[in-house]
């Protein structure tokens, strides 16, 4: 009888010690993989970047501003926010050792490219977004560099994105970033929504 009692308490602990792993958020598998996070591109192996964060600039969403963000997640190799809407804007905040400029691009990105060997002539050709003007990150805004979006009209679509940072006209670091539908309300939404406003 004990015998059959410890066996079957050893049971119920399986059971659940099972259990609480199914609800412990710590062992769940991180599903972002390597979205969001920084790799280096230099021949040496490291970046001047030391820190980045990315913000969503779509009116239609709610979401924490840079303050916010950077009071919650601080700067390091990886961004809290890497998923954005077709069409929509997003911010891109550096901290870098240097002042040098910078200039950021985002591609399609090609897991059978060599993104470390791509030439800043090349990047231009097939990028979908970049920065105006090389600048260098905003000290007095978090390190701001400036927009990006993924737009339809430039033949932007779902799916996975690099966004590619060059300094001296060589790549520096790069971050994939995931491109989702767009959930922005279209401009009949947005004249029926006026309307109901004045009513």
């Amino acid at each position: 009888m004990k015998r059959f009692f410890v066996l079957l308490c050893a049971a119920v602990m399986c059971v659940m010690c099972t259990a609480c792993d199914l609800f412990d958020s710590s062992s769940k598998k991180d599903t972002r993989g390597d979205l969001g996070k920084l790799t280096a591109l230099t021949p040496y192996g490291s970046t001047v970047i030391t820190g980045v964060q990315l913000e969503h600039q779509g009116s239609w969403r709610d979401d924490p501003e840079i303050e916010e963000i950077a009071k919650e997640h601080g700067f390091s190799d990886t961004s809290e926010f890497y998923e954005f809407e077709l069409d929509e804007f997003f911010e891109i905040y550096i901290k870098s050792s240097t002042r040098d400029n910078l200039t950021n691009y985002i591609v399609k990105f090609d897991e059978n490219k060599d993104y470390k060997t791509i030439t800043e002539d090349e990047i231009n050709r097939i990028c979908i977004d970049k920065t105006p003007w090389d600048t260098a990150p905003d000290e007095n805004h978090y390190g701001d560099m400036g927009g990006l979006s993924v737009d339809k009209k430039d033949g932007g679509s779902t799916g996975v994105y690099a966004l590619v940072i060059f300094r001296f006209g060589k790549p520096e670091a790069m971050m994939k970033i995931k491109i989702v539908p767009s959930t922005a309300p279209s401009a009949s939404d947005v004249l029926k929504e006026l309307e109901k406003q004045k009513k």
